[in-house]
């Protein structure tokens, strides 16, 4: 089995190795790419804020609410927290008439360090508004008032909206959701495990909009709005952020914890999913951009700043002292 391994060097030696698995798939289903264990069993986390999204748009709501694509955007976001992020977040719930304390997502300090010492700085206590899913929630709330659904407890397995968001992963990655292995995300939310190569073949096949009007319709409107509002799905110096800008309107990718990335190039009918064995941050985020170079969007990768095409080790001065590379080799699949 080839692997592909982030490898750390310091010098001249490796100091750290992160293994990763994923695969590229056409919306027909053939692979085009794959490394790894592609049947890993994978809890997509946040990287599947897109699919939790669409009964935003399908249930009515959005247009009800006059949803700009900044709202649109931040629905299937994990943001910093900055202020353009929690100052619409805020206005929105104002605007269904609901408050910060209707959010399900509990109280987390924001994604990124920067904006930590912001808030330290000003005498900032975080918020529900700084979580990075507060936008995924204030989402979930817009379509539970509109249908009339309880607001309280919408983040429980048995209520109707993830009733409702389970039914789009049957269809979208065409399994019996009801049976997938489930837990609850960081912010309460239910999410499923999957293979890698199920969870790229139904992104492949929602970019190619192979499926009822209703959902290509709802589709295509998130993934615009993310492609014009790309701040909103992350925000200042994120890769998400970055790779959306880098896209021009051709791609959809989102992060999730614990190593995770997904998305689909639309124009090739491609979907894509990957996973960074050991979870980290530096090692998926090495893996996506060597992924999108392996299938030929080098051009889309030149457009990324310096620091995430040229992935340097630096000391605090910021001298270079080695570097962080994706090889190939094979490894035992004992334990992957």
């Amino acid at each position: 089995m080839e692997s592909w391994i982030v490898e750390v060097v310091r010098g001249d030696l490796v100091e750290s190795r992160h293994v990763g698995h994923g695969v590229v798939v056409e919306a027909s289903g053939k692979i085009a790419l794959q490394f790894g264990n592609i049947d890993r069993v994978t809890f997509p986390r946040s990287a599947i804020k897109w699919i939790q999204a669409l009964e935003l748009v399908i249930s009515g709501a959005a247009d009800k609410l006059s949803l700009s694509e900044n709202e649109l955007a931040i629905a299937c976001a994990s943001h910093n927290g900055e202020p353009e992020h929690t100052e619409t977040v805020d206005r929105w719930l104002g605007e269904i008439k609901l408050s910060i304390d209707d959010l399900e997502c509990g109280i987390s300090l924001p994604f990124s360090e920067p904006v930590r010492l912001r808030l330290s700085y000003d005498h900032v206590i975080a918020n529900q508004l700084h979580h990075c899913c507060s936008g995924k929630h204030t989402s979930m709330l817009a379509v539970c008032q509109h249908y009339g659904w309880e607001t309280c407890g919408y983040t429980d397995y048995s209520h109707p909206l993830q009733v409702r968001i389970r039914n789009h992963l049957s269809t979208i990655f065409d399994v019996d959701a009801d049976t997938l292995p489930h837990a609850s995300d960081g912010c309460s939310v239910p999410t499923y495990a999957m293979p890698l190569k199920t969870i790229a073949t139904g992104f492949a096949r929602l970019g190619a909009e192979h499926f009822s009007e209703k959902i290509n319709e709802a589709g295509r409107r998130l993934r615009v709005a993310q492609s014009n509002a790309p701040f909103m799905v992350a925000g200042t110096e994120r890769l998400d952020t970055l790779l959306l800008e880098a896209g021009r309107g051709r791609l959809q990718v989102k992060m999730g914890a614990e190593g995770v990335y997904c998305g689909a190039i639309p124009d090739r009918k491609i979907g894509f999913a990957l996973k960074c064995e050991d979870g980290s941050l530096r090692g998926q985020e090495a893996l996506i951009i060597d992924t999108l170079r392996a299938i030929g969007e080098d051009e889309l990768v030149a457009r990324l700043p310096e620091n995430f095409q040229i992935n340097r080790v630096t000391t605090a001065r910021g001298t270079s002292v080695g570097r962080l590379s994706v090889s190939r080799c094979n490894v035992s699949n004992s334990g992957l």
